[in-house]
């Protein structure tokens, strides 16, 4: 039993002794040093990697796009390598018709190939809107009805008072314009006020029937005006072309100074007299 722990020690001392010269071996340090060396190698190699994958270094500012046509924007972004989505559209008069109005990530930001741009181009085509009724309404309940679509303007005379004067005619250039009637967004309307328009109902004629130019005299005779004129057919003579239709209809009632929109045709033969359609 002694003699196997002796045997024991024995090997235990040789071991240690080996494992002694072989740190102190050159092998040992020469393998130490071209691990070492291996190790820094594929350290740097990694990092050369991950600076390729992430484009590290590879940033460019991003330009503005503003006015810029899709095809324009396209093809720019073709040669940067990048991706773009157009998330909305608007109407502006900022820009031109059928352009970038704006972009995300905005203009001078860093981005890297492959990022993928945002924009709201303005449309081609400009939206109308129905023209609010704001006849007899303050410069300040006027506003606040027009403000949302059109650009609104004033002619106020020497008389005019924030207490009591209203809106009593609608204008667009020099052409009188009515509630109901649908123009482009951004359209100046200019305002007149007066002391009010009269409380007065009249009574809408039926003009279905009678000549354009005939209407025009029963209206004018009662305070009412002929609106947006509406052909069907050839018409080589308006003024003696014939009433088929009306909006509003007959009975109806109206305001002094109102409009009455009419359809009109050149024959009496092809004459449909329908008192009950609406004039589109």
């Amino acid at each position: 039993m002694q003699e196997k722990k002796v045997q024991k020690n024995n090997t235990s001392i040789k071991e240690e002794s080996s494992l002694f010269n072989f740190l102190k071996h050159k092998t040992f340090y020469l393998h130490f040093v071209l691990a070492s060396f291996s190790t820094l190698i594929l350290f740097y190699l990694l990092l050369i990697i991950l600076n390729i994958y992430t484009l590290n270094g590879k940033e460019f500012e991003l330009q503005d796009f503003q006015n810029f046509s899709l095809e324009q924007m396209r093809d720019t972004l073709n040669v940067l390598d990048l991706n773009y989505e157009i998330t909305d559209s608007v109407y502006t008069d900022s820009v031109n018709r059928g352009t970038i109005f704006t972009q995300d990530p905005k203009p001078g930001t860093f981005v890297k190939s492959g990022r993928k741009i945002y924009f709201t181009i303005n449309c081609i085509n400009r939206q109308k809107f129905e023209l609010p009724d704001v006849f007899n309404k303050s410069e300040r309940e006027a506003v606040n009805h027009l403000k949302m679509h059109f650009n609104v303007d004033f002619v106020k005379s020497d008389k005019y008072s924030e207490i009591s004067s209203v809106v009593t005619k609608m204008k667009v250039g020099e052409a009188e314009v009515y509630p109901g009637q649908k123009l482009i967004e951004g359209t100046t309307i200019t305002l007149y006020f007066g002391s009010g328009r009269s409380t007065n109902r009249i009574f809408v004629p039926n003009l279905i029937g009678v000549t354009k130019g005939e209407a025009e005299f029963i209206l004018e005779s009662i305070n009412l005006k002929i609106g947006e004129i509406i052909s069907e057919g050839e018409i080589s003579d308006t003024l003696t072309a014939i009433i088929s239709n009306q909006r509003p209809l007959s009975d109806s009632k109206l305001q002094s100074g109102d409009m009455i929109d009419i359809v009109i045709t050149q024959f009496i033969d092809t004459l449909n007299i329908i008192d009950t359609a609406i004039v589109k």
